[in-house]
């Protein structure tokens, strides 16, 4: 998928100081930017999640994009995350339940939200469709009966079918005709061919979270405990053979963090993944995989505390960590190079989950 040019909005004020982070309140189109969007997840149930812009060059942040490009309309959700596909952002907001659709050029809402549909997670776009793993409702004992990845027609933005699978479905990727489901309340990946929508299961020792390709086209997934269900002997990464669907190497990641968040370097030989101790400690680090050598780094590359999401530009090679601060007020992101070396710090929305770049 084509990553996206993104926008930023800068404020220009003459004879006054111009602060690094700002609130665009306002109803002003941002000037065409190369630079970082930031999904800011907001505090459950609140409404309160965000998009926030990053100018990556000048080191500047803008907060509350959307809400500046819509007459101060709000998003008015928890936002799981942001897929960008062609000139559109996919906002997948699980409470309230709905996508909204925003124009990445200027952050203006395009159509009305999609709302039939229950705590959707994360998006890919395959040619006129968009799959999204949908947990859906919960059941009478907190579990996830009927999850789901729903299938959107992205031409009329309706969600025109729905494809059974494991509980719990979380991060998704596709692979010409396949598409890879992360069922994260069990130990299986559901594998989709696109032109039948038929399903088979991949069997795995703990629970899949997130996938990525490496340099080599193997697929890699981190497998997590799921708060400690599962024994942290099967907690790490796991690759698996796109041609045939089977294991191959698994590498344990002691303490990776139960989000099973990883981010690829942009040549593919390096995948980033965050460690968390567990509740109530809040140390968190980042450690980097090479997925040539199938080794991990002997040290963590970064420490600190609350981290939250992780990425890396794959143009920069610069990382970006999401700090929640414990979703008590608004979180930050830092930047890092390569080595691990503080590039800078912006305060940004409440919670901050997630990345996208050009």
């Amino acid at each position: 998928m084509k990553i996206l040019k993104f926008v930023v909005l800068l404020f220009s004020l003459v004879g006054i100081l111009v602060f690094s982070s700002c609130d665009n309140g306002g109803n002003i189109a941002p000037p065409k930017l190369t630079g970082v969007i930031i999904v800011n997840e907001g505090n459950f149930g609140q409404g309160n999640g965000s998009i926030s812009f990053y100018d990556e060059e000048n080191m500047a942040i803008t907060n509350n994009v959307v809400k500046g490009a819509n007459n101060g309309q709000e998003i008015g959700s928890t936002i799981q995350s942001v897929t960008p596909y062609g000139a559109v952002g996919y906002v997948i907001c699980n409470a309230t339940d709905k996508i909204e659709f925003i124009d990445l050029e200027d952050y203006k809402y395009l159509t009305n939200p999609v709302t039939n549909i229950s705590q959707p997670r994360f998006m890919i776009g395959y040619g006129d469709r968009g799959y999204i793993t949908c947990w859906g409702p919960w059941g009478d004992n907190w579990d996830l009966p009927d999850s789901y990845v729903a299938v959107l027609d992205l031409v009329s933005n309706e969600i025109v079918d729905s494809i059974e699978c494991g509980s719990g479905p979380e991060g998704i990727i596709g692979l010409s005709n396949k598409i890879y489901v992360a069922n994260s309340y069990e130990t299986t990946i559901t594998v989709i061919d696109q032109f039948t929508s038929k399903t088979s299961t991949i069997q795995l020792d703990a629970a899949p979270k997130h996938f990525e390709f490496d340099a080599n086209g193997q697929l890699w997934v981190t497998v997590t405990s799921s708060f400690g269900t599962y024994p942290p002997e099967f907690v790490g990464l796991q690759s698996i053979d796109p041609d045939n669907d089977t294991k191959g190497t698994f590498v344990q990641i002691p303490g990776l963090s139960d989000k099973g968040v990883m981010a690829l370097s942009g040549d593919g030989q390096v995948i980033y993944l965050l460690t968390a101790q567990p509740w109530p400690g809040t140390k968190t680090e980042v450690w980097a995989f090479n997925t040539i050598t199938k080794t991990l780094e002997a040290e963590a590359l970064i420490s600190g505390d609350n981290f939250y999401g992780l990425s890396v530009n794959p143009t920069t090679g610069k990382i970006y960590v999401a700090d929640a601060a414990g979703f008590q007020g608004n979180g930050r992101i830092i930047v890092y190079d390569m080595e691990g070396n503080q590039l800078d710090e912006q305060i940004v929305g409440v919670g901050p989950n997630g990345f996208l770049f050009k």
